[in-house]
């Protein structure tokens, strides 16, 4: 016998049936591992010789009956099993098939059905196997799609955040210059302008200086969006604190902003990720909720930062967009998931929206 016969364990405790089955299957090409007469020796010979399949009758000595023994093998080695019985009644048949057994023999049995029986259960253990490997690999292409999906994402987001202080640097060093530049030239010209013409053109030039203030600040409302130096330089929750400001002088919305149990050394994409879920969250509220105040919660435990964003707005079902999600949503799940956290959104119709967002310090 080669390595690739099939391995058979019959379980029978008749020794007569046990022996005519063994040279049966024996002159039938099979290899037999083991006779066992009980469920607990099947066992014993199971873990000590794997076999591919199992012959065994139902009823057998001891406490542990065939049913129990098949339910073992299938579970702790995927071993199948073909059923040998004389007479069973309907409750022993139900239990047997709940385990799915591969083949049915009533005693007694020709050659040609013992051989039949076993070649079609090799088949389907075979076929099994080989979807078993299909899914495996299956399992494995994508998880590695989702690991590569993961590192683009996170290099997208990199270059983005990246192309964001490009830009705010550009608009505060370049364009905030000449802005400066523009209003100083205005007030010197107002200043070198004869009395009797400065008189006529004040109001003129106040305007202008006025338009130009207001075009300086607002491109330092960009900029600072674009890429928050506070952040940087004084930390998370300081430049919480000024986003919600500057949104509740925009919006004419009530925001209460509340930190505590902050911890120190916050990592540097943690800190920019909430920031950004924030001014994400801040902004739908702004277009979608019609809310008239809402609240933002930093809570820190030792080793977790969570973010509370709640609105008394107008709220919506969260299950009707799930599949049709805006960007900004997706956004912020995925910033959230690029720091090993977890984003969720809790809404009703006018019940208001809250999202939150629990964030690891230690990945």
């Amino acid at each position: 016998m080669s390595a690739a016969d099939p391995k058979i364990l019959v379980v029978e405790d008749e020794a007569i049936t046990a022996q005519h089955l063994k040279q049966l299957l024996t002159r039938l090409g099979y290899r037999v591992v083991g006779v066992a007469a009980s469920g607990l020796a099947a066992i014993q010979a199971a873990e000590r010789d794997l076999p591919d399949l199992m012959l065994a009758d139902i009823r057998l000595q001891g406490s542990v009956d065939g049913i129990e023994v098949a339910e073992q093998f299938q579970r702790r080695w995927g071993i199948p099993t073909i059923f040998l019985t004389g007479m069973a009644d309907s409750e022993t048949l139900k239990r047997a098939q709940v385990i799915e057994p591969y083949g049915y023999l009533v005693k007694p049995f020709s050659s040609d059905d013992l051989h039949a029986t076993i070649e079609i259960g090799l088949y389907r253990k075979a076929l099994s196997h080989q979807r078993k490997q299909v899914s495996e690999a299956n399992l494995h292409l994508l998880e590695r799609n989702k690991e590569d999906l993961y590192r683009l994402a996170a290099q997208l987001t990199s270059a983005q955040e990246d192309e964001r202080k490009r830009i705010a640097r550009d608009l505060h060093d370049d364009l905030g210059q000449r802005l400066a530049l523009l209003q100083m030239e205005i007030e010197q010209l107002e200043q070198q302008s004869s009395g009797e013409t400065r008189s006529g053109l004040a109001p003129a030039f106040r305007s202008i200086i006025d338009h130009v203030t207001e075009l300086s600040e607002q491109l330092r409302r960009i900029s600072h969006g674009l890429h928050p130096p506070m952040l940087e330089d004084l930390g998370l929750e300081v430049a919480l604190r000024q986003l919600t400001e500057d949104f509740e002088e925009r919006h004419s919305v009530r925001i209460r902003f509340s930190a505590r149990r902050m911890p120190p050394g916050i990592p540097s994409d943690t800190a920019l990720s909430l920031y950004r879920i924030a001014q994400e969250a801040l902004t739908n509220i702004a277009k979608h909720s019609a809310a008239e105040s809402a609240n933002i919660t930093l809570a820190g435990e030792p080793d977790s930062l969570t973010l509370f964003v709640r609105d008394s707005g107008r709220g919506f079902n969260p299950d009707a967009v799930k599949d049709r999600g805006g960007l900004g949503l997706i956004s912020m799940r995925q910033r959230a998931e690029l720091i090993g956290g977890t984003l969720e959104v809790q809404s009703g119709q006018g019940q208001g929206t809250q999202i939150v967002v629990c964030a690891p310090l230690a990945r």
